[in-house]
C-alpha cells in the first residue's frame, strides 16, 4: 500500500508546474543539513526517488523541488551543503538569495538534517552560518530531523542526548528535534505523517518564517509576476477562445480553472527565478534593523530634553548611528528622510 501511495505521487519541479492550492494545503520546507547525503535522502523520503540523480553526491546549488504527499503540496528547498562547499561570500549569497526566492513568502519551518550517528562539532559552524544570514529569529521555525535508515531496538533518544554538540543545538532551537526512520518510513509513511504534524504544530505556535529579506523577495516576484502575466495576455486570451470552441458548461470552466493555474504557477516560478538573479540579499539585515532601533531610542531619549521634535529629530539622528555602525546605510537614508519630512510637516 505504501509503495503504491509512494509511485502516485507527483513530482514536480521547476520547468513542470504544480497545482496551485490554498496555504492551508500547502507546505514550505527550507532544508539545511550535516551532508548532501541525508538532505537528498529526506528529500527522497517525502517527495519520492527521481528529485536528485546518481550523480548528484554533493548539493552544490540551490534545488527546489516540489510534489503533493498527503494531500498536502509540498515544496522542498535545498540549500547547497555549507559543510561540503567552501563557498566564495558571493556565490554564497546567491545560493542563499535563490533559496528565499524559492521559499517566498516564507517557510512553514527550516529543517536542519542530521545524522544521529555522527552528531560532530562541526554542525554548529552550519548552524551559525544559517543565523549569520537569517538572524537568530529562525531558530523559532528549525526543526533538527535526525534521519537515519534503519529501525534499531536501541533508544536512539537516550543516545543523541548524551552527544554534547546535539543537546547544544537542541537547546538553541527550543528542543523541537524529531526522529526519521527511513525503514519505517518505507512501510507506513508513519514518519512523514510525524514529521508533518511537528511542522504544523510548529507554525501554530510561531507562524511562518519571515523577515526582511523575505518581504522584500515577495514585493519583487508579484511585480514580476504581473508583468509576466501582462506579457501573455494575448496567449491567454487565444488560449481561452480554443477552450470556448472545445468546451461547454462544467467542463469549459474546469479547463479554465486548469489553465488559469499552470499560468499563474509558470508566471510565479518564472518569476522567482529572475527576481533571485537580480535581488541584493542584504547579509544580517535583521541584525541592522536591530541597531537601528536601538540608535533610535537612544536619540529619542537624548533628545527628550527639547520636547516632542526633540526627541523625533534625537530618535533620528540615534537610528543614523546606530544604522551605520550596522553598515545599512541605504535603509538609514530611507528612515532618515522620511522622519525628517514628518518632523517638517509638525512644525509648519
Amino acid at each position: 500500500m505504501a509503495t503504491n501511495e509512494r509511485k502516485m505521487r507527483r513530482r514536480l519541479s521547476l520547468d513542470v508546474p504544480p497545482i496551485m492550492s490554498s496555504d492551508e494545503t500547502s507546505l514550505r520546507l527550507l532544508v539545511f543539513g550535516s551532508s548532501s547525503l541525508v538532505q537528498i535522502a529526506l528529500t527522497h523520503a517525502v517527495l519520492g526517488p527521481g528529485i536528485f540523480n546518481r550523480d548528484d553526491v554533493h548539493i552544490s546549488a540551490t534545488k527546489k523541488s516540489s510534489g503533493v504527499v498527503q494531500e498536502k503540496n509540498v515544496t522542498m528547498v535545498n540549500t547547497p551543503n555549507l559543510k561540503e562547499n567552501g563557498f566564495p561570500d558571493k556565490i554564497l549569497h546567491k545560493e542563499l538569495r535563490r533559496a528565499v526566492c524559492f521559499s517566498c513568502p516564507g517557510p512553514h519551518a527550516v529543517l536542519f538534517i542530521l545524522d544521529p550517528f555522527h552528531v560532530t562539532n562541526d554542525v554548529l559552524d552550519i548552524w551559525k552560518q544559517v543565523t549569520h544570514h537569517f538572524g537568530e529569529s529562525i531558530l523559532k521555525h528549525m526543526l533538527v530531523v535526525l534521519y537515519h535508515e534503519k529501525d534499531l531496538s536501541i533508544s536512539l533518544d537516550d543516545e543523541v542526548k548524551k552527544n554534547r554538540t546535539f543537546r547544544e543545538l537542541a537547546e538553541k532551537c527550543g528542543q523541537n528535534y524529531i526522529f526519521f526512520n527511513e525503514e519505517k518510513n518505507r512501510t507506513e509513511s508513519s514518519q512523514i505523517q510525524a514529521l508533518f504534524a511537528k511542522v504544523d504544530e510548529m507554525v501554530l505556535e510561531h507562524g511562518v518564517y519571515s523577515n526582511l529579506e523575505y518581504k522584500e523577495a515577495e514585493k519583487m516576484i508579484k511585480t514580476e509576476e504581473r508583468f509576466l502575466r501582462k506579457s501573455r495576455e494575448k496567449e491567454i486570451r487565444q488560449k481561452f477562445k480554443e477552450l470556448e470552441d472545445e468546451h461547454s458548461g462544467e467542463a469549459l470552466a474546469s479547463e479554465k480553472t486548469k489553465y488559469e493555474e499552470s499560468v499563474s504557477v509558470e508566471c510565479r516560478e518564472r518569476a522567482e527565478l529572475v527576481v533571485a538573479d537580480k535581488f541584493g540579499f542584504t547579509v544580517r539585515i535583521v541584525d541592522y534593523a536591530a541597531a537601528i532601533g536601538k540608535g533610535a531610542f537612544a536619540g529619542a531619549f537624548l533628545g527628550f530634553a527639547v520636547g516632542y521634535d526633540g526627541m523625533a529629530i534625537g530618535a533620528v539622528i540615534g537610528a543614523g548611528i546606530g544604522g551605520i555602525l550596522g553598515g545599512a546605510i541605504n535603509a538609514v537614508w530611507r528612515f532618515m528622510v522620511k522622519s525628517f519630512s514628518e518632523v517638517h510637516q509638525r512644525t509648519v
